[in-house]
């Protein structure tokens, strides 16, 4: 069978609409079944469904219950019995398309809620306990009333003709603290958390907007529209209310034509639209949530098909949303393409819709280096105004672009113009834009072609969900155009180097400090009181310091670092220091410091003079270290670091304080610092005191740097049951303990010349 047959989709007016082909007729059932047992006796009783079909509804119901009770290893067993007896995606489920008697059960019956389990299941399991979660803000709006011209014959509907009605809001919507309202979303509200890994709980708010009527109207031509839109209900909202709301869900009185007449018609009624701000918009008549169309079946909605079907509708008009949000995925690009089987990646499994959601979620938005519980908050936040207010006309010149460019309108410049600014695309059309950065927008006016539409300032937000006041892209007619310059690797803006910095060493006030922001200028301001202007560079990554600095022309060098998913700025070096940001992550172990490197003394022109790092320092999680080195005089001592090899270069006599620091990603510090004095060749010298041994506590080897050929060096235990002689294999040697069992030992370092020894203790694990 092919799945273009069954199902019939259309974009219009902005919103994806969605029915089913018609069913034929069927009787009249009135079912107001909450058990399994009930349901089934509406509608002939099991023998009427067929062995897959009652395995599939029951399955689903008694899952759903035991998911409502925290049962989720139960719930489980439950679902991966069925799935071994007719397994997801496969062709068997081609036999439970067409409902019984008016039942409305989804298609196939319970698949999408069956699948949408699998992944609340996963999450009770194994998702990671006490995950603080965001909360998207939805209104579920009630209207009042609609009214317009309705057909009672199919002629009048062939001629769009009839007599002007009006209906009112469905009772049953609001009873019992709108109780079916809640019953059809809460499968879909407990999948929305469970796929954000815990991170994300829509919290729902219910506007009655009693006094409100909404013009409809019936079209003449297929598909048949019972619908005009939902303008009048934006009208009706404060801006407030709509600037703090992430979703919306509207509900309006239906003005489907119930007449015998239309018993096998198909009405569209809603689907997914999108507010200013680019959030989902789920809209439907309220009939849509008390009866079942005349296409999906006849009567009344039981709560057992109720809490079937709802959550299949939610998540296909989700998923509009989900893919719309993602262009740079291209899992929708001209509307319903998984009905193509052809449109599925190779690695996808399966057939049917939701097996589409399902490997697109999993192998595609979850992997996505923007969090689904990031994408899904859209409202205006409070703490944004102060961002906005960094920002200069300037800085947002440049080029922009849809991830997915289809025409030349898809391209576009912001450009400067005898002191105006204009939004000018590829096809060579511009229009005039006004900065209102308290708003976060710039504004068009009669010149844009889409009256009314701004351009709304789209700030960079790291993974953990933080907001960077840098531009990334320009939201325009609910699409992102990102950002194609003036960006750190193409990626980020150069405001994630923003914040409080310190030193390493911190000596004193001008060593702390921070990199600010104002009205589009950078600025250091130390704790001593000094203020620089700074030039950002994107290109070579850095901050040149102005005239106002007592170093102009010098730069802040940032050391950057990038994960899998983000860059991030640690820091940056200035006359040959670090300035470290704190870490972002509290709960992230920084590094630790396990083997210190002890105070050196080397002789005048000793050349160059190697430590291994590789023992120094650990991270508590594993991370990866990045290893950095100061030398606080680097015209005495020169300090690099090699592939874990501190190398130190020098000759004259002195001495200086060297600090290895070691960073993760995350912004963890640990340092250590240690000296190194150069003395004068004399015979007073220490000979054994050159020599550096490390680590001291080991598993396996131990390092001796600095030994001659004038060395005797044993090891022994300290109860001299064991004893072995160490041949000097070069200035840089190993000695391997391998074999040796724990305990304390004692090394001997004797210099054959001078007769002077030294003893050092070794622990071995």
């Amino acid at each position: 069978m092919n799945i273009r047959n069954i199902y019939r989709v259309f974009l219009f007016q902005g919103l994806w609409l969605f029915y089913y082909s018609p069913l034929p007729p069927a009787q009249n059932v009135l079912c107001d079944a909450t058990t399994l047992e009930d349901f089934f006796n509406c509608y002939g009783g099991q023998s009427a469904f067929s062995t897959h079909s009652v395995a599939a509804v029951t399955t689903f119901i008694e899952a759903d219950n035991a998911l409502q009770a925290g049962n989720y290893a139960q719930a489980k067993t439950m679902l991966d019995n069925l799935f071994n007896t007719y397994p997801r995606g496969s062709n068997i489920w081609w036999n439970v398309f067409n409902d019984p008697n008016g039942a409305n059960l989804g298609t196939p019956h319970a698949y999408y809620g069956l699948r949408m389990m699998e992944d609340i299941i996963d999450h009770g399991l194994n998702g990671v306990p006490n995950v603080p979660a965001k909360k998207a803000k939805m209104k579920i709006v009630l209207v009042g009333c609609s009214e317009g011209i309705q057909p009672t014959t199919e002629a009048e509907l062939q001629n769009g003709t009839g007599p002007f009605v009006t209906h009112e809001m469905d009772p049953a919507l609001k009873e019992n603290d709108y109780r079916i309202v809640r019953q059809s979303f809460d499968l879909f509200s407990r999948y929305v958390t469970a796929i954000t890994k815990g991170a994300l709980a829509v919290e729902l708010e219910f506007v009655e907007l009693d006094a409100l009527c909404l013009p409809v109207a019936v079209t003449t031509t297929l598909p048949h529209l019972a619908y005009s839109g939902i303008q009048p209900v934006w009208d009706a909202m404060t801006e407030e209310a709509k600037d703090s709301t992430d979703w919306w869900w509207i509900l309006y009185p239906s003005h489907v034509p119930e007449f015998p007449t239309f018993d096998d018609e198909a009405f569209i009624t809603g689907g997914m639209g999108a507010d200013y701000k680019g959030g989902p918009v789920f809209i439907i008549d309220d009939k849509w949530v008390v009866r079942k169309p005349a296409h999906l079946g006849n009567g009344l909605y039981s709560d057992i098909e109720r809490r079937i079907y709802l959550p299949q509708w939610l998540q296909h008009e989700f998923f509009h949303h989900l893919y719309r949000i993602y262009p740079e995925l291209a899992l929708e690009v001209n509307g319903h393409d998984w009905f193509d089987i052809n449109f599925w990646a190779s690695d996808f499994e399966g057939q049917f819709e939701s097996d589409y959601y399902s490997e697109t979620l999993h192998k595609r938005l979850q992997v996505n280096c923007t969090p689904l519980a990031t994408k899904l908050i859209t409202r205006v936040q409070d703490d944004l105004a102060a961002q906005y207010s960094t920002f200069s006309m300037d800085e947002l010149t440049g080029p922009y672009s849809l991830d997915v460019i289809q025409n030349p309108w898809h391209e576009g410049n912001i450009i400067e113009e005898n002191g105006e600014y204009f939004w000018k695309n590829n096809a060579n059309v511009q229009w005039k834009v006004t900065p209102d950065f308290v708003e976060g927008r710039l504004e068009t006016g009669n010149d844009c072609p889409y009256p009314g539409e701004d351009f709304f300032i789209e700030l960079y937000r790291t993974v953990e969900g933080d907001y960077v006041p840098g531009a990334i892209s320009l939201k325009f007619n609910t699409e992102s155009y990102k950002k194609r310059s003036k960006l750190i690797r193409e990626t980020a803006p150069i405001e994630i180097v923003l914040g409080d910095f310190e030193r390493v060493p911190n000596l004193n006030l001008q060593h702390t400090g921070n990199i600010l922001k104002t009205a589009g200028q950078f600025n250091w301001q130390n704790d001593a009181g000094d203020d620089w202007s700074l030039s950002p560079n994107t290109t070579d990554e850095c901050f040149s310091l102005g005239i106002d600095s007592p170093t102009p022309g010098e730069k802040f060098q940032l050391v950057l670092v990038e994960t899998e998913c983000d860059i991030h700025a640690l820091g940056f070096k200035y006359l040959g220091h670090y300035y470290w940001k704190p870490k972002r992550t509290a709960s992230n172990g920084a590094p630790i410091l396990v083997n210190g490197i002890a105070d050196l003394e080397l002789i005048e022109n000793f050349g160059t003079h190697t430590i291994n790092l590789a023992d120094v320092f650990e991270d508590p999680e594993g991370d990866s270290l990045l290893l950095f080195v100061t030398s606080e005089d680097p015209a005495f001592i020169s300090a690099d670091i090699t592939s874990q090899q501190l190398l130190l270069s020098g000759g004259a006599i002195g001495t200086t304080s060297i600090y290895v620091m070691a960073l993760d990603a995350n912004g963890g510090l640990a340092v250590d610092e240690f000296k190194v004095q150069v003395n004068p060749v004399s015979s007073t010298n220490e000979p054994a005191s050159k020599i550096n041994v490390y680590p001291r506590l080991t598993q396996d080897f131990i390092h001796v740097d600095g030994a001659t050929a004038d060395y005797n060096i044993t090891l022994f235990s300290v109860d001299k049951s064991y004893q072995q002689s160490i041949p000097v294999s070069g200035t840089n040697m190993s000695i391997d303990l391998g074999q040796l069992p724990a305990g304390m030992y004692l090394l001997a370092l004797a210099n054959s010349n001078t007769g002077k020894i030294k003893v050092l203790k070794i622990i071995k694990y």
